[in-house]
């Protein structure tokens, strides 16, 4: 009995010798243009590049282009092991930890020269002691609402702005920006049009009205237009910028009394000059990204390879679309910035003093509530720079390790995932354990150096051990955002704000000292929700990354 026909269209996957050479020698040439195919249409491409026609495919047993493209693309991958070697023209290059904890550094210069700044001006990171209640109160309003209004529009642009950015899509990299600035000058209108209709109701003066108005859009437009800047991660730029602002607002503040010898103008004066000077950064790094070189092509790329950003015209996503989808992500930061600095603003309204300049206002700057709030957010400091070290780039790490890895062995992405979060969030809460313990026992000697009220000690101390449980919150955060679960991050802060208004509200009637502990129920529930989140999630981290990329 003869065996089956090896050349009807019913065999299964036997060839002949010759028909099974000559399609291995055509996988073989593939490889060689392309090491890494994704689809099928990329072999009909090289396979044309290549010179193959329909006669030629079918005198060697294949119907036509389109089987030998579906069979080469089938086998394909055995010239393509999923090893360090084969895998290297699609693997990241990952900085040394040396590296990353310099850039770190370089991120966090804005905090860092914070400080300076609270023993050169006093009371809180960004205040003059030197200023008048009023101005003081006015300008430190402005700088919480614009952070407010900012922070959720941060962090659903630097996400479309990176997604697009990263596929070097040009068209698609300018409607965002468009988009984004046009998005976020109605919300900033809006919000100036309320904190002017509040003004207006309680009678506010408006001098103070418009110093909060402008706080409110310069804050809110610096953080916004910045965005770009850490997006690209221009970490030479941002130190640059940062550097050089600071040194102008020193520069106009101690060097100009004689030409503005009013203080409070000064100050006013050496604000906008720094602001000015962090904006001509915010510009190029916009215009870079609005326009890249198309001098980072690879002049090695065959030339019928054609990068997309060369497109410039592309199919218009859907705005409304984006903005559905990124949502989550624009709650999280609003309802995160309301956590992180509502407990300040309740403060004022329980502020024992509400007459300024003979005037009563519905609330006023609490300056002892700030010390000791402000001063303790030095613990979460260092956290970012951990997160950075070990976490700053575990997308990358994560698309190298799916490539050198097994696609039959999901749990190596598991593995890696819970080593790495436990090892983040041990060093997270030892280091920031290590820095409230600091600020607690240094607190007396801080605050008497300061000059500040015996309150604002007790107040550090709570919420240092706050800012402890914050630090895990913010660890959970990264993972929960990288495992692509922003709605349940986003309830999580809803709750961490809720708590900080209503409890705040209830426990300032007793005294506005008080309002420090709803900061510290706060930051306790959202690192006990986010780890049980969190604990849901690690059952199978590896293939939820997948699913998402």
């Amino acid at each position: 009995m003869s065996g089956p026909s090896l050349t009807t269209d019913d065999a299964p996957t036997e060839y002949s010798r010759r028909k099974n050479g000559f399609l291995l020698r055509t996988a073989k040439s593939v490889s060689e243009i392309q090491s890494n195919i994704n689809n099928l249409a990329d072999v009909l491409v090289f396979l044309e590049v290549l010179g193959y026609g329909a006669k030629t495919v079918r005198e060697r047993g294949f119907k036509d282009m389109r089987d030998l493209a579906r069979q080469v693309y089938e086998v394909i991958d055995y010239y393509n092991p999923r090893s360090v070697k084969g895998s290297a023209p699609l693997l990241y290059r990952l900085p040394r930890v040396s590296r990353r904890l310099l850039e770190g550094l370089a991120l966090a210069a804005p905090f860092l020269m914070m400080l300076p700044m609270v023993f050169v001006f006093g009371v809180s990171l960004w205040m003059d002691w030197r200023l008048p209640l009023g101005p003081l109160t006015g300008l430190a309003l402005g700088v919480l609402v614009g952070m407010l209004t900012s922070e959720g529009h941060v962090w659903m642009f630097s996400r479309l702005l990176q997604f697009y950015h990263s596929q070097s899509n040009l068209a698609e990299t300018r409607r965002v920006i468009k988009r984004s600035y046009s998005f976020f000058a109605l919300i900033l209108g809006a919000t100036v049009a309320m904190l002017f209709a509040t003004a207006s109701l309680t009678k506010v003066p408006i001098e103070l009205f418009a110093i909060a108005a402008v706080a409110t859009v310069t804050m809110s437009v610096h953080r916004f237009s910045f965005t770009v800047v850490y997006t690209l991660r221009k970490v030479s730029l941002s130190v640059l910028a940062y550097g050089a602002a600071f040194a102008a607002l020193l520069s106009v503040y101690f060097l100009t009394p004689d030409m503005i010898p009013d203080p409070v103008t000064r100050y006013f004066a050496s604000l906008g000059v720094a602001f000015l000077v962090l904006s001509v950064a915010a510009i190029y790094s916009t215009r870079k990204a609005y326009a890249p070189s198309t001098s980072s092509l690879n002049v090695e790329r065959p030339n019928f390879f054609k990068p997309l950003f060369i497109n410039k015209q592309t199919l218009h996503s859907r705005f409304d679309i984006q903005l559905w989808e990124n949502s989550p992500y624009y709650l999280y930061g609003a309802f995160f910035i309301i956590m992180l600095f509502g407990d300040r603003i309740l403060s004022w309204f329980y502020n024992p003093d509400h007459v300024v300049g003979g005037q009563t206002l519905p609330l006023v700057f609490n300056a002892p509530y700030h010390m000791g709030a402000d001063i303790a957010l030095f613990v979460v400091f260092p956290i970012g720079l951990v997160q950075y070290v070990m976490g700053g780039h575990m997308f990358e790490m994560l698309h190298n390790l799916s490539l050198e890895s097994p696609s039959t062995d999901p749990g190596v992405l598991d593995k890696f995932v819970r080593r790495r979060y436990l090892l983040t969030l041990s060093a997270s809460v030892i280091i920031s354990g290590a820095m409230a313990a600091i600020l607690v026992l240094l607190a007396p000697w801080t605050m008497g150096w300061l000059s500040t009220a015996p309150v604002s000690s007790n107040i550090m101390r709570v919420a240092a051990l706050g800012n402890v449980f914050l630090a895990v919150f913010t660890v959970n955060s990264s993972f929960i955002i990288l495992l692509n679960r922003p709605k349940a991050l986003a309830a999580i802060a809803l709750v961490g704000a809720s708590i900080v208004g209503l409890g705040g509200g209830i426990l300032g009637q007793l005294g506005f000292q008080d309002i420090v502990f709803a900061y510290l129920g706060s930051c306790v529930t959202a690192a006990i929700l986010s780890s049980l989140v969190l604990k849901r999630l690690m059952r199978r981290p590896g293939s939820l990354f997948l699913a998402r990329f």
